[in-house]
C-alpha cells in the first residue's frame, strides 16, 4: 500500500530557528458509502487564526506505477463534495470537515482531498506573517487525505490468470499476503498492495500445478478486519 502523499512548502528560511507545522489532519484515509458522509478533523498547530482551503483531486490508476491525479469535476458532476471548502481555524482549535458522496459510483473510486493553509480572505485581518517568520521556520504542510468512495452494491471477485491476480469485482482489495500451498506445505508471501477494480497484481512467485492460493485481504469499509479466499491456479 502506498504511503499518503504530503507536499511540504517551505515558506521561509531562518538559520537556527525552530520548525513548526501549521496543521494536523486525521485520519489520513477514509471511506464513504454512496449517499452518505464521513468526517476529517483538521487541527491547528499554531496560536494564530489561519485560513484553510480544501482541494479535491481524483486519483487515476491508484496503487499502480502510473498513478496520477486530475482535477475533480465541479458541481453536480462531482462524485464527492467537501464542506466547508474553506474556513477559518482559530489558533489551537480544530474543525470537522464533512466529505459527502454525491454521485453513485459503479466501482470503488479513489480521491485525494488536500488541506492547506492560505492567506486570509478578510482584508481587515492583521498580517502577522513577518512576526511569525521571525520566530520560526514557517513550514506549511499540504496534507493529502485519501478518500475511497464505495459503490452501493460492492462485490469481491478475484481470478488468477497469466501469473497475476486480477480484481474482477467492484471493491478495492487490500492484499496483505498470499499463501502458496502445495500438499501440506504452505509458503507465505507478504504483499501489502492495494488492487483496485480492473487492475491486476503480478505474483512474486510462479504458482505450482495443483497448488492452492489463500489470499488474505482487507476491504475499505471493514477497517482492519481480514478476509481470505482460496483460489486454484
Amino acid at each position: 500500500m502506498r504511503p499518503h502523499r504530503i507536499t511540504v512548502l517551505l515558506l521561509s528560511l531562518l538559520p537556527a530557528a525552530p520548525v513548526s507545522a501549521n496543521l494536523d489532519v486525521h485520519p489520513m484515509r477514509v471511506h464513504v458509502d454512496a449517499g452518505r458522509t464521513t468526517s476529517i478533523r483538521v487541527q491547528a498547530q499554531t496560536p494564530r487564526t489561519q485560513y484553510v482551503k480544501a482541494t479535491v483531486k481524483r486519483v487515476v490508476s491508484p496503487a499502480t506505477d502510473v498513478e496520477h491525479e486530475v482535477d475533480a469535476p465541479p458541481g453536480d458532476a462531482a462524485a464527492i463534495a467537501v464542506t466547508p471548502g474553506m474556513f477559518a481555524l482559530a489558533g489551537g482549535g480544530s474543525r470537522l470537515v464533512r466529505v459527502i458522496a454525491l454521485t453513485p459510483v459503479e466501482q470503488e473510486t479513489a480521491f485525494r482531498v488536500y488541506f492547506e493553509g492560505v492567506r486570509g480572505v478578510d482584508p481587515d485581518a492583521p498580517d502577522d506573517t513577518a512576526e511569525t517568520a521571525s520566530a520560526t521556520i514557517g513550514v506549511s504542510l499540504v496534507w493529502g487525505v485519501l478518500v475511497n468512495v464505495l459503490p452501493a452494491e460492492g462485490r469481491v471477485e478475484m481470478q488468477l490468470a497469466d501469473g497475476s491476480l486480477h480484481n474482477r469485482g467492484t471493491l478495492r482489495l487490500g492484499i496483505d499476503r498470499i499463501e502458496h500451498c502445495a500438499g501440506t506445505t504452505c509458503t507465505t508471501h507478504d504483499i501489502e498492495r492495494s488492487v483496485y477494480p480492473g487492475d491486476a497484481l503480478a505474483l512474486p512467485f510462479q504458482p505450482a500445478a495443483g497448488a492452492r492460493l489463500r489470499v488474505h485481504y482487507r476491504l475499505s469499509r471493514d477497517g482492519y478486519r481480514e478476509h481470505q479466499q482460496t483460489l486454484l491456479p
